[in-house]
C-alpha cells in the first residue's frame, strides 16, 4: 500500500461494512472476508471534487485498525476515547490522491461522526538524516504554527511506537480537515 492514509476515530463500535449503503453511489465496492472494504472510486464529484474526473477509478481500503499504540497515554485532550478506529487508505499517492483521499475521509468521517486521525503531525516533513534536536524542534514549531492558524479542533495526541518511545499524531474534528483541504500546502500524511 504506497499511498496516504487517515485513521477515523469512532465514538461507538462500528464496521466498515457500515459504509457500503454510502459508497455504492459512486464507488464500485468489494467485501473482504476481514471485516473491510476494498473499493474505486468512480466519481469523485459525489463528494465535492468536480474537478477530478480520471479514466481510470481510484483504489481505496477502508477496515479496522487497531488502537493499541494510543491506549497507553489514555487520549489526552478528548471528552471520551474512541471506541473503534477504522483505516482509510489509498493504494496511490499522487496529488490528487491526497486530495482525493482528504474528501472521503471528511465525507466518511461526517457519516460515522468520527474525529479524524492524520496519521501524523500536519506539515511535519520528516528527515533522511538524524536530526539534531534543533532541527526536529523547528519542524514541531512549524506543525504547530500551522495547527493553531486553522479553525476547528486538533489535539496532538501521543501514541508508542514500534521502538518503545513515544510519537505524536494529530486527530482533529471534520472542520480542521476542511480548512486544511483548502491550505495551499495541503496534503494527506503517507
Amino acid at each position: 500500500m504506497g499511498g496516504p492514509a487517515a485513521g477515523l476515530w469512532l465514538p461507538v463500535r462500528r464496521s466498515a461494512l457500515d459504509a457500503v449503503p454510502w459508497l455504492e453511489g459512486f464507488c464500485e465496492v468489494r467485501i473482504q472476508s476481514d471485516d473491510s472494504l476494498e473499493f474505486e472510486v468512480h466519481r469523485p464529484s459525489a463528494i465535492g471534487l468536480q474537478e477530478l474526473e480520471w479514466s481510470s477509478p481510484q483504489p481505496f481500503h477502508l477496515g479496522p485498525e487497531s488502537l493499541e499504540d494510543y491506549q497507553e497515554f489514555g487520549f489526552p485532550g478528548l471528552d471520551r476515547a474512541p471506541a473503534a478506529e477504522l483505516a482509510v487508505l489509498s493504494y496511490c499517492s499522487g496529488p490528487d490522491d491526497h486530495r482525493l483521499l482528504g474528501h472521503l475521509t471528511r465525507y466518511l468521517a461526517e457519516r460515522y461522526d468520527a474525529l479524524i486521525d492524520f496519521g501524523g503531525l500536519l506539515e511535519y516533513r520528516s528527515f533522511l538524516h538524524d536530526p539534531s534536536g534543533q532541527e526536529e524542534a523547528d519542524r514541531l514549531a512549524e506543525s504547530r504554527a500551522l495547527v493553531s492558524s486553522l479553525p476547528g479542533r486538533i489535539r496532538e495526541m501521543p501514541y508508542t511506537t514500534e521502538a518503545g518511545g513515544s510519537g505524536y499524531s494529530h486527530v482533529g474534528d471534520r472542520a480542521s480537515l476542511t480548512a486544511w483541504l483548502d491550505h495551499p500546502d495541503f496534503r494527506m500524511i503517507k
